[in-house]
């Protein structure tokens, strides 16, 4: 994914640059809307992030440049806006399908949550999932059943790559998962991380000799439990 951020504060760049690199995106970040503008036919990014803080006048006819050759199928786009943005200019996005606003002075973790799930349908399944994941150095640690749907069958397994977002699974029998088709829902699955047993509900993306799993329903606490094992690996990894 490439992603355009024409922001005028380099605070605010890094401040969003930290959270959206873990999307695994290629940034792109211009100060000045013109050169943006210049530029976007080369760039040809799969979202855009504006500040209508640094451009009041300007942002407008940004995302109307974007949005003639690129409508929010292909490209999203973000606005942020400051203590000055109008009712009018709400509308005004609205009308130019802008996909999410955000406030710059708030820019906290529920807001830039917001923005990665606004980014999230832009990036395919598999790099959202394998992105920054771990190699566990034992794999005892890691370990997972899942449910076959179709046949009922438990296929236990291990874990080869995990992030939060979801698994690469090697079943111990294969052919126990080889009529699994692209985003069959597994709802009955269960992981093993280190002494914690967690129940995600998974969807698979892509399915060869290991399963590559999308976890699609994770009860809060769970998830927290599993982010906290996770930021106790060290050994990270980007590629399959």
């Amino acid at each position: 994914m490439k992603l355009l951020l024409v922001l005028g504060s380099s605070e605010v760049y890094k401040q969003i640059a930290e959270y959206v690199k873990e999307l695994g995106a290629e940034l792109v970040h211009y100060q000045h809307i013109l050169k943006a503008m210049d530029n976007i036919d080369e760039i040809s990014p799969d979202g855009v992030i504006v500040s209508a803080t640094d451009f009041p006048r300007h942002w407008k006819t940004l995302i109307s440049f974007i949005r003639a050759s690129r409508p929010p199928e292909v490209c999203a786009a973000a606005v942020l806006y400051g203590q000055f943005f109008s009712d009018k200019e709400r509308k005004k996005a609205k009308i130019l399908r802008v996909n999410c606003l955000l406030n710059e002075a708030r820019l906290d973790r529920r807001s830039l949550n917001q923005l990665r799930e606004t980014l999230r349908p832009y990036i395919s399944a598999v790099e959202w999932v394998t992105h920054l994941a771990v190699r566990p150095k034992d794999s005892k640690k890691l370990t997972m059943i899942i449910t076959n749907p179709l046949t009922g069958a438990l296929v236990p397994g291990k874990v080869i790559k995990i992030s939060q977002d979801g698994v690469v699974f090697m079943p111990e029998h294969p052919r126990l998962t080889k009529n699994l088709a692209l985003m069959t829902e597994l709802p009955g699955c269960s992981l093993r991380a280190g002494s914690t047993i967690l129940a995600p509900v998974c969807r698979v993306i892509r399915n060869e000799e290991s399963v590559t799993l999308e976890f699609t329903l994770f009860k809060p606490h769970e998830k927290q439990k599993l982010r906290k094992f996770l930021s106790e690996e060290p050994d990270r990894l980007s590629e399959f």
